[in-house]
């Protein structure tokens, strides 16, 4: 029979923690390095380029941010037990949120837009590109959706409902284990606690409630999750080539956005074990677990991402095929494509066949930042050859720009993320499913022999 997990030593662990010099200057200096980055971008690189390699970030944050919100949507609505461990951190993505939304606010209204061809007023050399329909017969529609107020509209509506909706969820999942710690705490604990705590005083009832309204706004927030990445995935990256489209690209991205937050969630709790004491909770076949959802994140991304090219290849519509000639057979950016492939397929696919690798803790992180990093390549193979219509690859503002902004924005992450932990119990202290089932039994060879 599996031990009960002992949470006093996790409560006990808050008061006075503060995160490690290394963990924190990381996050600040990789921070300052995407300020570097958008400087030179604008300085140099130009506007075009700055505010594409922006969006990459953009939607590289809002990914993992919301998705780390959506692994603790599919706990509750699963009664989920094996991630029950990284729950706590999962959710602490949310707090990224408002920073990313403030980011999408500044790419609205600041300029961003300028970098679509469907604008009139676009920035790119070629000038905006006429939305008419390609024959009488064909509806008249894009027009309608392309236009700037109504692309900010849904844009700003869609996330901010989301932000709403995360907010209630976390609320109701924290409040509890805050009680459950000020209780223990007394006066050690934190005033603003208080905040999310309200005026709950029996920790049973609050833990009954939290479970109770998480388990009502999940199903909520998984559908709003899949309407607003749609949007996102078609308004922000699909619309850069606003001729071309493909029915599968708004699941392909969302799906694939999770996944990233997915691998991010492995990369920080395979970091922040031990400052975070959590060897007694993240277990073997916790890691095991999360290692095989990595690599099933790997196989589904690289057959959506195959389902998407076969019927483009056959059907050979031009709309529909100059989309996928740039990037595959065009050299500057086809050897680009191929990075992706090693980089978001076979490179973790092979690598987390082994079983070993999915428990061990910086093989595990290892395999992650390979993730990390190819999902920033298939962002940047999305976006950057709408903006760079050029012979070459240009490697320089690739380098100053576009790597250290999105490696600012992973700073950012990693500062919030860091300094809510060091002020919370990194675990769900009162959900009691974090504890095992009664029927959960492991048998291992050792158990065999001893018997």
């Amino acid at each position: 029979m599996s031990a009960n997990v002992d949470v006093n030593p996790i409560i006990d662990a808050v008061p006075g923690r503060t995160v490690p010099g290394a963990i924190a200057g990381l996050g600040a200096g990789l921070a300052a390095l995407g300020l570097v980055g958008l400087g030179y971008g604008f300085a140099v690189a130009g506007p075009a380029w700055t505010w594409g390699a922006f969006v990459v970030a953009l939607v590289y944050t809002l990914a993992i941010a919301q998705g780390g919100v959506m692994f603790s949507v599919i706990q509750t609505a699963t009664w989920g037990r094996w991630g029950r461990p990284f729950k706590r951190i999962s959710e602490t993505f949310f707090f990224v949120m408002p920073l990313a939304y403030l980011a999408l606010l500044v790419f609205l209204v600041a300029g961003g837009l300028g970098i679509y061809s469907w604008n009139p007023g676009t920035i790119l050399e070629s000038g905006p590109v006429s939305l008419a329909p390609h024959s009488p017969e064909a509806i008249t529609s894009k027009p309608y959706w392309l236009t700037t107020n109504f692309f900010m509209g849904r844009m700003v509506l869609g996330f901010g409902w989301l932000i709403v909706l995360d907010f209630f969820y976390i609320r109701a999942s924290i409040g509890p284990d805050l009680l459950l710690a000020k209780q223990r705490l007394g006066d050690k604990a934190p005033g603003w606690w208080s905040f999310f705590i309200g005026g709950q005083t029996d920790v049973q009832k609050a833990t009954e409630a939290g479970l109770r309204i998480q388990s009502i706004l999940a199903p909520f927030i998984a559908i709003s999750y899949a309407a607003v990445f749609t949007l996102m995935a078609m308004d922000l990256l699909m619309s850069l080539a606003p001729i071309w489209y493909s029915n599968m690209f708004p699941a392909w991205i969302s799906v694939s956005s999770f996944w990233l937050s997915v691998a991010f969630l492995a990369w920080v709790t395979m970091l922040f074990r031990d400052w975070l004491h959590l060897g007694d909770v993240v277990k073997h076949n916790n890691t095991h677990d999360l290692g095989k959802m990595m690599m099933a994140g790997s196989m589904f991304w690289a057959y959506t991402t195959f389902s998407q090219i076969l019927p483009i290849w056959y059907t050979n519509m031009p709309e529909e095929t100059d989309y996928l000639m740039v990037r595959m057979y065009l050299p500057q950016w086809s050897w680009f494509a191929k990075l992706v492939v090693i980089t978001c397929f076979l490179g973790p696919f092979t690598t987390l066949l082994s079983r070993g690798i999915k428990k061990m803790r910086w093989p595990l992180f290892a395999v992650a930042t390979l993730i990390l990093c190819g999902i920033f390549f298939e962002r940047s193979l999305l976006v950057m050859p709408q903006i760079h219509m050029g012979d070459d690859f240009p490697m320089t503002n690739f380098l100053l720009c576009s790597v250290p902004m999105w490696l600012g924005a992973v700073g950012v992450i990693l500062t919030v993320v860091s300094q809510f932990l060091a002020r919370v119990p990194a675990v769900v202290v009162s959900d009691p499913n974090l504890q095992p089932h009664p029927w959960d039994v492991h048998v291992t060879s050792l158990d065999v022999q001893h018997h």
